[in-house]
């Protein structure tokens, strides 16, 4: 039988500025967000880490924490906890602007990239599943977020639902070749700022970059 996974909220006195992490954590959701020994300097990805983070243990771990509850339970805590917020960043020119795009279909993924880097963007951060996309928002605050909806694991919903709580400036569009008007509203109500319908064209891309505002 298969060891029972049980998470217990950070301990926010063992994460610290500038220092190693003593210990990988999660979202309440079983999402890995950092690694243990990975180090944060700013001060408001370590608030995120005391307050949202999770510990993951074994039913068979020697010393578990009183706090520690299945994992199914945690997930059921996800929209529940304290609401943390990044440090707010205006957005910048086309040519300074960092774009993180995620979409687990390869060809789908590398179009897109190549479409941005015609668009001369400043840099482009490529993640191939929702929970990578999720970390390395989390870990490089890009300005600009290109989701695939249906990924494995975590969709790209879920993941603009998590972008939009810790940066609602962010620039999140939504990229689905049936985009249904169920996925339409949920997105509009997490905060969405655009959609892009796959087959993507040169000309569709450039209508959700003129709603970024900068040039």
């Amino acid at each position: 039988m298969a060891a029972i996974t049980l998470m217990a909220p950070a301990v926010a006195a063992d994460i610290v500025i500038s220092e190693p992490l003593p210990y990988s954590l999660y979202l309440a959701n079983g999402v890995p967000l950092v690694s243990r020994g990975q180090i944060f300097d700013e001060e408001e990805q370590i608030e995120v880490l005391r307050r949202q983070g999770w510990r993951s243990f074994s039913e068979h771990d020697n010393e578990l924490p009183k706090n520690a509850i299945p994992s199914e339970e945690a997930a059921r805590l996800y929209d529940e906890q304290p609401r943390v917020r990044l440090r707010f960043r205006p957005r910048v020119p086309l040519t300074e602007t960092v774009a993180l795009v995620a979409d687990d279909m390869s060809l789908s993924l590398k179009l897109l990239m190549r479409l941005l880097r015609e668009k001369r963007l400043g840099r482009i951060i490529e993640a191939d599943n929702g929970r990578q996309a999720l970390v390395q928002f989390f870990r490089q605050r890009p300005s600009m977020v290109f989701l695939d909806i249906e990924m494995p694991g975590l969709d790209g919903m879920e993941v603009l639902k998590q972008v939009k709580s810790w940066s609602p400036e962010t620039f999140v569009c939504l990229v689905s070749g049936n985009a249904t008007i169920i996925n339409v509203k949920t997105a509009k109500s997490y905060g969405v700022d655009a959609f892009l319908v796959k087959p993507i064209s040169g000309l569709n891309l450039q209508r959700v970059l003129a709603l970024y505002g900068t040039e």
